[in-house]
């Protein structure tokens, strides 16, 4: 009885050693290279296809949660892909910024850091350890739509630059008290995107904000059902 108590042991042990070890299969992403105060590229990896990821970036040491909402990412075709970010005006001047995507279809995030610094970036996955030291690399940015602010009026208007639009698509754009518990969205204007690709754009800054430290601004498209959104302070700026 001991003997074959002991050969089952052993045959056991011997399944455990043999079996295969699965790889893992989850999301993450690299820092590719970095323009300081203006944007991060990065470098995915196993990403699941045909999903919508928020991206976030916050400070140093908060994984990203509940960090800025700097745009929303269509994965495509998934697994491995480039795509580049603006850095949101309320981390400008840190040197050390959480970036951080979650997928809204699936139970997938991933998460990074990187330094506000010009040039290659080195960091460390939030999944597996990884080191990128990439320079001159080949940029392809995802082709979500997104703007940047070019300039603000305090308290009249403000004026951005789209990147990537569809062409032929209306939009409604609005605005709201930037602060996160925020609910009450103005509705501001609404345009036909033309042409599409980059374009320049002013609107007028509601009565209700006109005296708000920071204000969100989103475009919300009537024909293909997404958001993208930024986040501006309410002073004169260049």
């Amino acid at each position: 009885m001991k003997k074959k108590i002991a050969l089952l042991v052993t045959f056991l042990l011997f399944m455990v050693i043999i079996a295969p070890v699965q790889a893992a299969t989850y999301p993450t992403f690299g820092i590719v290279s970095v323009v300081e105060d203006e944007y991060v590229t990065i470098s995915t990896s196993l990403f699941p296809a045909n999903e919508l990821y928020y991206v976030y970036m916050g400070y140093n040491g908060t994984l990203g949660i509940n960090g800025t909402l700097v745009t929303k990412l269509y994965t495509g075709s998934g697994g491995t892909f480039k795509a580049k970010f603006y850095i949101p005006d309320d981390l400008k001047g840190e040197d050390i910024i959480a970036i951080r995507l979650e997928s809204q279809d699936s139970p997938y995030y991933s998460y990074n850091w990187f330094y506000n610094t010009t040039g290659a970036s080195t960091s460390t996955s939030s999944s597996t350890t990884t080191t990128t030291t990439t320079t001159n690399s080949a940029y392809n940015p995802n082709d979500f739509p997104t703007f940047t602010i070019l300039e603000v009026v305090k308290g009249v208007s403000v004026k951005v630059e789209t990147k990537y639009f569809p062409a032929d698509n209306m939009f409604g754009v609005y605005m709201k008290d930037g602060v996160s518990t925020a609910k009450t969205w103005y509705y501001v204007a609404g345009f036909n995107s033309a042409d599409g690709g980059s374009f320049e754009a002013t609107f007028d800054i509601p009565t209700e904000l006109q005296w708000k430290e920071k204000i969100a601004i989103k475009f919300y498209s009537l024909d293909e059902d997404y958001i993208t959104y930024n986040l501006f302070e309410n002073k004169d700026y260049p």
